[in-house]
């Protein structure tokens, strides 16, 4: 047999509603908050190529604030720049991704560069 409910019980249940309501609400705002700091972490290193005298160039970028200035191909002597805006870009790619996994500042060897698209000279 059911029994009753007393006066107490509906207040009971719209507190525990709020209280529900309210966790649901910090737990959004936590999933919105990591979301928002994973998105920005990842898209804090950028590539600008740069047209240089001697060719195709380019600059990371950190947060806007120049990290390298690479106006010619990488390990090669003299000031040969890329060929190309698209090898420039490529290969400014890479170096970010590198960073991203070594946390240090990268090497690309020729046979990388070669791998990427570059006619070394």
């Amino acid at each position: 047999m059911p029994v009753a409910p007393t006066p107490t019980q509906p207040k009971r249940s719209r507190a525990r509603l709020i209280q529900q309501g309210l966790l649901l609400i910090l737990v959004g705002l936590a999933c919105l908050t990591v979301y928002q700091w994973y998105t920005q972490r990842e898209s804090e290193l950028r590539v600008e190529v740069t047209k240089t005298p001697g060719g195709w160039g380019y600059d990371i970028l950190k947060n806007n604030k120049l990290v390298i200035h690479q106006p010619t191909i990488p390990g090669q002597p003299g000031m040969v720049g890329f060929t190309s805006q698209e090898q420039a870009q490529r290969v400014g790619e890479r170096v970010v991704e590198k960073i991203k996994q070594t946390k240090a500042l990268p090497t690309l060897t020729n046979e990388e560069l070669r791998q990427l698209g570059v006619k070394i000279p």
